[in-house]
């Protein structure tokens, strides 16, 4: 590690960092516009100038291109390199139209300080100033390009470190334009990380456009509630409405940079029908009358039918701290019907992962340092967009990618696909361990073999799969896998795609016991006579709605406490409304095992633009907020069971009781957390096996997750709605010609939960005998949820609208 002097102070850095890092480590800011630590040094702006007085390098230099090295002696404050600084920001600044007073990057914008840094503070330039005409860029991206500074960072990061091919620079010298050749929506899913790296205002956030300025904002570090990656995020708010998402900083999980669903699926937080008031019997009732209702209710119910009678189902989008305080409640009262997830297959697959998943264990840092990366059942721009960035920057770093799926798995970046049945993933992973592969095709046998010589002959390979098409077994056969291909002197890991943000606390918590399936059970035998949900919605989640409908409907008691509008909360006895993340603290864990820990950035409340109807807040004096009733569903299941509803408390309580869970109190909302000390436990076997068999004339159906339109709260989120998708099906060719059918037409599906219409997109890059379904909430594919038990389904040419 070299060690170098910076003005007279001292620094040791890791091998291979530039001397502006060096800097910044000591607490000494370099102006610079350019760099930026993601994308690495190009030296474009040539502000970071600095004299190096000794060592390998002498003379002015920029730091962003100089690596530090042993005997560095370097000035940041030397006259000459003042100088050029100041010229070099007074030539970038000559165009610049000096709009600050209306611009959105006010009070957060690099060039306000960087120009007074640079050393120039009066405009001497009365010349004429180059212009442009804006470009529309979509839903997302606002375009000011006359306040371009050509620093790159924008291009670098939308096609070098994003994979975007329809955003560039097009020009010479200082008559530079960065973006599309002709104007339209950017394409790429990551498409508004230009609006965080761009250093000025020329591309800033259509969403929050005009609507607050930086100061004004309640600001916390939080975590992304749209999937299981645990991306670091900063929701912003004023008066009471979350107003934008931007990207944090966690290095070992997302590193600088969020995909568009995590940035703009903030909706939820205000979405009009968002249940804001307790409720008993269907009338809104205050907090105390509320809970005193639930207490009076569970224990007539234990003292008519004992504790057993009561289940309690938790959420994997529920905190840590909720789900574990509903099981402290429902022991107290002396039920041991308890799970936490209502989705059994998705439930088993994450509890086989906490159970076996232990030092195999892979972050997104360095899934983005290795040399190999096999996916098995694994659509990450669907099921974790963050991931396919890491796998691209692996990717441009030399690693090889192989996909086994049967969708079109689409990433950023080179890959070789090879489209299998979902039950032949498994089947192809232990062929991968014995080298067996008579069961596949020629061509697939010699694709499947290059993949073993690469997992048995590369340094650094991981294996990634997603839960929803492995399901346990195969969730067990890719741990196995790695297991066989990790040797001590080069080590394989591997990592898995999980349905929501706490999946993997939420199997943590769940330990051996049954699943969603045996509690349906219990309550069809009139076993289980009343059911409180947190934070789940069993006739969504559940793959068999049809089931969950029967069952629930004989409870004598539903409980629900949720913070989203859906089935479950109309038909709750009690209902009691909940925060969402963006308005309480609390901790996830991961695909990856990693407790992350996120804090409040404002209080709940009905947005000032809904009770002002758009004008001015109404001018009426009142104590209390309107709509600021919800509560962190940890308090209340604090209060419920006993303890004291101080988030510290719990966790301290958390940890004392489940030592895997050791350091949770002391966690730092802005640090990178860390991982549960210890594993989970294998699931119980399914309650029984459906009984299935294949009808002549039908397809698999396979429900899938889609980037937009299958994930809850994205899809309640009104930002989001230009990227949502009609429905739709994709079907192989050959399956498409048996039946007449040809991309763009109607069809009608046949299935067991109704007649359904979509329309056809003919996809080459796909297994056949399939009609693969990406679930769109709020349309009549709703109903299929991903990740269920095999189904088949009839398909037929419908009747356009």
């Amino acid at each position: 590690m070299p060690t170098l002097t910076i003005d007279n102070r001292s620094v040791t850095v890791p091998a291979g960092t530039n001397v502006l890092e060096a800097a910044k480590g000591l607490g000494i800011v370099i102006p610079h516009f350019c760099y930026h630590e993601a994308l690495g040094a190009v030296g474009a702006c040539r502000l970071c100038a600095m004299r190096f007085e000794d060592g390998p390098v002498k003379g002015i230099q920029m730091a962003c291109m100089v690596e530090a090295k042993d005997g560095m002696v370097v000035s940041t404050v030397d006259a000459d390199a003042a100088e050029q600084r100041s010229h070099v920001i007074e030539w970038l600044m000559m165009n610049h139209p000096h709009d600050c007073p209306v611009c959105d990057e006010g009070g957060e914008c690099q060039l306000q300080d960087m120009t007074i840094a640079g050393g120039h503070g009066i405009r001497r330039y009365r010349g004429p100033k180059r212009t442009w005409n804006n470009q529309d860029l979509g839903p997302f991206v606002v375009q000011e390009m006359n306040r371009c500074i050509q620093c790159y960072r924008c291009v670098r990061t939308y096609q070098d470190y994003c994979g975007g091919d329809d955003f560039g620079v097009m020009g010479t010298r200082n008559r530079l334009f960065f973006g599309r050749f002709r104007a339209g929506r950017l394409e790429s899913p990551f498409s508004a990380n230009i609006v965080d790296a761009c250093p000025t205002g020329v591309f800033t956030d259509k969403t929050y456009r005009f609507k607050s300025r930086y100061w004004d904002l309640q600001e916390a570090p939080s975590i992304c509630p749209h999937c299981s990656l645990g991306c670091a995020v900063i929701p912003g708010a004023r008066y009471r409405e979350l107003q934008r998402v931007r990207s944090g900083i966690n290095r070992q999980t997302n590193g600088f940079f969020i995909c568009d669903r995590g940035r703009f699926g903030y909706g939820h937080a205000n979405h009009p029908e968002r249940p804001r008031h307790p409720r008993v019997d269907g009338n809104r009732v205050d907090w105390r009358e509320a809970l005193l209702a639930l207490g009076g209710r569970i224990a007539a119910q234990v003292k008519a039918h004992g504790p057993a009678s009561i289940a309690f189902l938790g959420s994997p989008r529920a905190t840590l701290e909720a789900n574990w305080l509903l099981g402290r409640w429902a022991g107290s009262i002396g039920s041991d019907r308890i799970l936490f997830d209502p989705h059994p297959q998705r439930d088993r697959a994450a509890r086989t992962l906490a159970a076996g998943l232990g030092d195999l264990t892979r972050s997104q840092e360095e899934i983005r340092h290795s040399d190999f990366i096999l996916l098995v059942g694994a659509d990450p721009l669907a099921e974790g967009p963050m991931l396919a960035l890491a796998i691209r920057q692996a990717v441009l770093r030399g690693a090889r990618v192989a996909i086994l799926d049967p969708r079109p798995v689409a990433l950023p970046g080179a890959a070789t696909h090879l489209p299998l049945l979902p039950e032949q993933l498994p089947l192809a992973l232990t062929a991968l361990v014995t080298g067996d592969f008579a069961t596949f095709s020629r061509q697939q046998q010699s694709l499947l073999a290059g993949i073993a010589a690469r997992l048995d002959q590369t340094q650094r390979p991981v294996l990634l799969g997603g839960s929803d098409l492995l399901g346990a077994a195969g969730v067990d056969a890719l741990l196995a896998t790695a297991r066989h291909f990790d040797r001590p002197e080069r080590r394989c890991g591997a990592a898995l795609l999980l349905a929501a943000p706490n999946s993997y606390g939420a199997a943590l918590l769940a330990g051996d016991r049954p699943d969603a399936d045996h509690l349906l059970d219990a309550m069809l035998a009139g076993a289980v006579r009343s059911l409180v949900c947190l934070e789940c919605d069993p006739f969504q989640d559940h793959p068999d709605p049809g089931r969950v409908e029967a069952a629930l409907a004989r409870l004598e008691l539903l409980v629900v406490l949720d913070a989203v509008p859906g089935q479950a909360g109309p038909r709750a006895a009690i209902f009691l409304p909940t925060t969402v993340p963006a308005e309480s603290a609390g901790s996830f864990v991961n695909q990856e095992g990693r407790m992350l820990a996120f804090a409040a950035a404002f209080p709940p409340g009905i947005p000032i633009s809904v009770t002002g109807a758009g004008d001015h807040p109404p001018r009426s004096f009142r104590l209390d907020t309107p709509g600021d009733e919800p509560r962190p569903a940890w308090q209340l299941l604090a209060l419920l069971a006993g303890l004291e509803p101080e988030l510290e408390t719990v966790r301290a309580a958390l940890a004392a009781a489940d030592p895997r869970f050791a350091g949770l109190a002391g966690l730092d909302p802005e640090g990178e957390g860390m991982r549960v000390s210890g594993p989970g436990q294998q699931p119980p076997a399914p309650a029984r096996p459906r009984l299935h068999c294949v009808p002549e004339g039908t397809l698999r159906l396979l429900p899938v997750e889609s980037f937009v339109g299958s994930e809850l709260l994205a899809s309640l989120s009104a930002p989001l709605a230009p990227l949502r998708p009609e429905p739709e099906v994709l079907l192989h060719p050959d399956d498409a010609g048996r039946f007449g059918l040809v991309s763009g037409a109607a069809v009608r599906i046949a299935t067991r939960f109704g007649q359904l219409q979509a329309r056809v997109r003919v996809v080459t890059e796909m297994a056949s005998g399939l009609v693969i379904v990406p679930r769109l909430r709020g349309s009549s594919l709703a109903c299929l949820v991903p990740g269920g038990p095999a189904d088949e389904c009839e398909i037929a040419r419908g009747e356009d609208p």
